[in-house]
Formats: structure tokens, sequence, C-alpha cells
């Protein structure tokens, strides 16, 4: 399923929402699942369309963070939130982005590969860390396979899918080089994202959990216990550029342009975000 565009411009948000028409009841319509599935579709491209200010497809865990920005910022930006991934398809397909912001430099590479992406175009914008998580009151926990084992005892370890998702690769790569992975994996359940992993965790479903550090930031019902060393892993970069054939270049240059400033990145600082290296 697509995600649903919105508009910001500060806080205000707009929603894609089909007409709709008085029936008379002497008249019957029988309309296919495929004729409102087009008509559905035919709508978002018209309301994309007729938009005011650039439209930038982004991953969904920079969604608070980005949100907060563009407010920051007082631009009018329209903003489509997904997995990378899927964000990519769309744009391959022909949805009309401005920007991409990407967590998985994969999928940037994907649209570099396609021509929709010029390679020069494309810089790092964000960096984040990785965490371990425990429900609130948990206390402190030592990095090493023995506590861990402890910690986990008849309990659960949940992380995002580390065959499909970026952040469980990372995960695995930092907990597998730091000796920890045997200790972890007998009590692994993979999640969908870490949306799910730090609900899990809040739930006291899970005795620990690995997220990404932006995500856990300010939530109710779990507790940071171990910062993961950037130094076990590849480094986690959010990659940006502009999208070839957007039809705000000008605007999509400004907002990018903010978002690389000191105001935006102590906003991005505020919900876990720090700069990447390399980043002008």
């Amino acid at each position: 399923m697509r995600p649903l565009p919105h508009r910001l411009s500060g806080h205000r948000r707009d929603r894609v929402v089909l007409p709709a028409r008085r029936l008379r009841r002497s008249v019957q319509v029988r309309v296919g699942p495929m004729r409102i599935l087009a008509a559905l579709c035919l709508s978002m491209l018209l309301a994309l369309s007729a938009r005011a200010g650039p439209l930038i497809f982004a991953a969904a865990s920079t969604a608070r963070a980005l949100d907060a920005a563009i407010a920051e910022s007082g631009m009018d930006v329209t903003v489509s939130y997904g997995a990378s991934g899927a964000i990519a398809r769309q744009i391959e397909q022909g949805a009309p982005a401005d920007l991409f912001l990407s967590a998985n430099p994969k999928w940037m590479a994907h649209l570099v590969d396609l021509g929709l992406v010029a390679a020069d175009t494309v810089e790092p914008l964000l960096s984040n860390t990785l965490v371990l998580i425990a429900p609130s009151g948990a206390g402190a926990l030592m990095p090493t396979a023995a506590a861990l084992a402890a910690r986990l005892e008849d309990e659960q370890f949940v992380m995002a899918d580390f065959t499909t998702a970026p952040v469980g690769r990372y995960g695995h790569a930092a907990l597998t080089s730091l000796g920890l992975w045997q200790a972890v994996a007998p009590s692994y359940v993979p999640t969908r994202n870490t949306i799910a992993t730090v609900a899990a965790v809040a739930r006291g479903e899970a005795a620990l959990g690995l997220v990404y550090a932006s995500d856990a930031l300010g939530v109710d019902g779990v507790e940071v216990v171990y910062d993961i060393p950037h130094e076990s892993h590849p480094a986690i970069l959010y990659l940006v550029a502009p999208v070839a054939g957007g039809t705000e270049p000008e605007q999509a240059a400004a907002l990018l342009a903010f978002l690389k400033a000191d105001a935006a990145r102590t906003v991005f600082a505020g919900f876990g975000f720090r700069p990447a290296e390399g980043a002008p």
C-alpha cells in the first residue's frame, strides 16, 4: 500500500479525499474494485500535481524529525513517508517527487542506476546510532554475553528482521562483531521495523530490543540500557538527492539547503539524529 502524502506548512496537514457525491435513490451504480482503485490513484495524482511547494519522499524513520524541521523552515512542503524501498519504487513508477531521502543507500543507488537521480547530487544528510532498550525500570545492562543471556532467560529479544530491514542488518553486524550475537540469538524474535520493536518492549512483551537511537528517544515505557559503539557496524547514513524531472527544482534546492543548515541540524539532534560524516 502506498503511503498517503500530507502537506506541511508549520503543522498543517492535508489529506487526499475523494469527492463525495449525492446518489439518487432511483439510480444504482455498480463500480468494480479495479475502477475504484484507479479512481483513488487518479485522485492522489491530481492532488499531488496541484500541490504548492516541493514534494519530498522520505524514509518513515525520519518522520518526527523531518516534520519538525520543515515546520521550523516555514516552507510549504508536501511529504510522503514510507519504507525506503517502497518510496523508491514509487519514484521509479513515475511518482512526481522533487527530493528523495533514503535510510538505505541501496535504494538511492537503485534510482541512480535508473537515471532518476544524478550520482553527483547524492549527499549524506543524517546519521544515527544503535541502542539496546528495555522496559522502563529494568536497570543498566553490562554489555557482556553472560549479562545478556541472564537478562533474556525465558524472555524475548526483538529487532527488525535482519534479512530485510537495514536496522536489523546493522544490529546483527554490531552484535556479531561485539561477540554478543550468540547470547541473544536463542531469544531473537524478528519484527517488521523499529516501531514494532519499541512497542513490544514498551508493552513488556520483550526484555530487550535493538533500535535506532532516534526511535527510542522520548518514548514512554522504554529506557536505553546500552549504547552500541558505532565502530561495531557499518556507518548508518541517510542520503538525500533531487529527483530528475521534479516539478519544483528551485524550491526543492531551497528546502535541501535549509535541511543542511545549522537550524535544521539542531532540530534533528533533538530527535536523536547526528550529522552525517562528510556532510557539508
